[in-house]
Order: C-alpha cells, then structure tokens, then sequence
C-alpha cells in the first residue's frame, strides 16, 4: 500500500472515530441536561427518559444547539431563563467532550 493510500485511511479512520466520539459526548450531554432538568422540575425518571429521547430525536433532525435548547424550552415549559438553559447545556457539552477526550486516551 502506497504512503498516500496509507495516509488516507487512516485520517478516515480519525475522522470516523472523531465523529463516533462527539456523537456519545453529545448524548453524554443531553442525559446530564435531562437529570438536571429533572431536578429543576421535579419529574419522573420516565419524564427525564423521554426528554433524553426527544432531544437526540431533535438532535438527529436538525443537528446544533439550537433544536436542543427549542425541546428544552418546551419540556422545562419557562421554568428556567433560556441564557441559563443555554450555560447548563454548555457546560454539560464540554464536560462530556472532556470525559470522551479522557475515555479515548486510555
């Protein structure tokens, strides 16, 4: 196998395996996003199952931020202010883009 052929698959593989680890550090976030939602509201852990499942249906329609925090909205139903909403769903992504990042390295 040439240099090139060499080199192409393996940046395919990062590529697929970058993009696997964003996917499960994105459902990472949205579970940390519905437990916390949960605390805030007081549902149930069906409640809290089937806000994980709205969000990563959202989330595979319209990927982005956005269409996360537009179910959030909906499901919290103006309990919590969206900037607060927006930090919360911040802090859960990079928390679990780190987890993913320390998951990979060992």
């Amino acid at each position: 196998m040439s240099v090139l052929k060499q080199r192409k698959q393996s940046m395919e593989t990062k590529f697929a395996r970058d993009g696997e680890l964003e996917f499960h550090a994105r459902i990472r976030a949205f579970r940390s996003l519905a437990a916390w939602a949960r605390s805030e509201n007081g549902g149930t852990s069906a409640d809290e199952e089937a806000f994980v499942k709205a969000l990563i249906r959202e989330d595979m329609r319209q990927p982005g931020d956005e269409a996360a925090l537009a179910v959030a909205r909906d499901h919290l139903g103006g309990l919590v202010e969206d900037a607060r909403l927006r930090a919360k769903l911040e802090e859960f992504t990079r928390d679990a883009r780190s987890a993913a990042m320390l998951a990979k390295a060992s």
